[in-house]
């Protein structure tokens, strides 16, 4: 059993048990889910002057969930009820990328969830850049990049998208995770059937390493562990518990090959349609809900870690040496996609590396 540390892993666990059933449910789930989109809250509606339908795959009783909580009270009680925000967790609307798609016809207001998921769902071919495997090499690295390097750059190709990034979020450091055999090197991987990430990027990295990959959303994973489509996947460490997936693998291996950061866009024209004052009142303080929504996250690593292990999982992390064996077949990955994530802010990037590593020396 796990050994759990606070209250907060007391939540995420009573989740965790909760979802072992989530594939039997999720059809009745999105049924209910789509039902109380398209009818809302009649008295609601009345009230609000405008509503936030916030659609994600995120789980409830976890940091993310919090977060879209948080930001849901902070609107409501700043726009002194103006603002109605609904928030539909746990793939209640479908898949992510299906979520995106909603966000893009307007079928909501508000996405979070990851990059890759956006990118898929509105050919934004430039946001597959931050899931190139080996891009940061720090979390520090990779707050810098995104916060002082590209940010504006990719507001700009958003917007031009019919999308507001109000935000960076969390999603982590990827890693392997099988229920076969420990994971040390390429040739381990190879030898398992995977699941990819709904990405062009992710579904190259797996080919690149040899390994038989298939995409699978998310709603569908614990399914296709436990029917045996799939031997593994890769994940960060938050989502793997989340989601309830530990319990369909016996070996998780702390890779970090991916670090993925996570997005929370608004429509645009939801945006503009709104007064300057509510404008200002939904994207709130920037700085201080991405440093929020990133600590919650981070901090629930290493406990986390422990739990797997607890469990039964056995946890291994990679060397110095096997990661630069990962990493010799994996970095040529950069140049093959500077076509598509665009030359100019891959080099932005790597700019913005050497900056920090200025910075971080001085």
């Amino acid at each position: 059993m796990f050994t759990l540390h606070s209250t907060k892993f007391f939540l995420l666990r009573s989740f965790l048990k909760r979802n072992i059933i989530f594939g039997i449910f999720y059809a009745a789930m999105l049924a209910l889910a789509l039902g109380q989109f398209f009818t809302g809250n009649a008295s609601a509606g009345q009230e609000a002057e405008y509503e936030i339908k916030f659609g994600t795959i995120v789980p409830d009783n976890t940091p993310w969930a919090n977060h879209l909580k948080k930001m849901k009270e902070r609107i409501e009680k700043e726009s002194a009820g103006r603002i109605k925000v609904k928030t539909f967790l746990g793939g209640a609307l479908g898949g992510e990328v299906e979520i995106a798609r909603s966000l893009r016809r307007g079928r909501l207001q508000a996405y979070a969830g990851t990059c890759t998921a956006v990118a898929e769902a509105a050919d934004i071919p430039e946001l597959q850049l931050f899931d190139l495997p080996y891009l940061f090499d720090s979390l520090e690295e990779a707050d810098y990049i995104l916060d002082k390097v590209v940010f504006e750059d990719f507001q700009k190709i958003l917007k031009a998208k019919g999308f507001y990034l109000a935000y960076w979020h969390e999603n982590g450091w990827r890693n392997f995770a099988s229920k076969k055999i420990a994971i040390h090197t390429p040739a381990d991987l190879a030898k398992q059937k995977m699941r990819s990430q709904e990405s062009n990027v992710h579904l190259a990295m797996w080919r690149a390493l040899g390994v038989q990959a298939e995409s699978i959303p998310v709603p569908e994973v614990m399914g296709a562990l436990q029917t045996g489509m799939v031997d593994g996947f890769d994940m960060t460490t938050l989502f793997t518990s989340a989601t309830g997936w530990y319990e369909g693998i016996e070996h998780y291996t702390i890779s970090q090959h991916i670090y993925q950061p996570g997005l929370i866009i608004y429509s645009l024209q939801f945006i503009e349609s709104l007064p300057k004052d509510l404008q200002k009142i939904v994207i709130g303080n920037r700085a201080e809900e991405m440093a929020w929504g990133r600590n919650a996250v981070r901090e629930m690593s290493e406990p986390l870690i422990q739990n797997f292990k607890d469990e039964g999982i056995k946890v291994y992390e990679l060397t110095a040496q096997e990661k630069a064996v990962f990493k010799e077949i994996l970095l040529p990955m950069h140049k093959d996609f500077e076509k598509i994530v665009g030359k100019e802010l891959l080099e932005k990037v790597y700019n913005g590396k050497k900056e920090f590593a200025s910075k971080s020396s001085s």
